[in-house]
């Protein structure tokens, strides 16, 4: 009497395989936006950003900050060394600047190593995502409402 075979044990499939161009495209794509982020923040002069005129259309229209006013101000002072004042801008302004930053360094290494920089999705914990989102958009939130209120702990975003 014979048994039956056993069932495969369950092996991960390699991401590349099965994937479209733009699929894996997606992370190089946004390393290069990154990229191009990082080095106008770097050459942007700061005193451009601190007198220039607002473009935000929100802003420009109801008066009130979206979740990403301030953020180009943000990675401009980062750019040239003024942590405070980016901090003070958006409060995720550096943070976005350093997840950028982490991007294009782990897009090189993947590139260089010859692996595929789709493998990033694999590494990357939803739950942390959702969180890290719904704390922006709740920052967001408290700067609208408190800019509404009349309180200036946020003024210098609408300044």
């Amino acid at each position: 009497m014979t048994l039956p075979p056993a069932p495969p044990a369950e092996r991960r499939v390699h991401l590349a395989r099965g994937l479209s161009l733009t699929q894996r495209a997606i992370v190089p794509v946004l390393a290069l936006l990154s990229l191009i982020g990082l080095v106008v923040a770097r050459v942007w002069p700061v005193q451009s950003v601190d007198s220039g005129q607002p473009t935000c259309l929100l802003r420009l229209t109801t008066g009130m900050p979206c979740p990403g006013c301030g953020m180009t101000r943000s990675w401009v002072h980062l750019a040239h060394g003024d942590v405070a004042t980016a901090f003070e801008y958006n409060f995720f302004g550096p943070i976005g600047m350093a997840m950028a930053a982490g991007l294009v360094v782990y897009t090189v290494v993947a590139l260089v190593r010859r692996r595929p920089t789709e493998r990033l999705f694999d590494q990357l914990n939803p739950k942390f995502l959702m969180v890290g989102m719904g704390l922006w958009l709740g920052y967001s939130a408290v700067r609208i409402v408190s800019l509404a209120l009349g309180q200036d702990y946020f003024a210098l975003v609408v300044a």
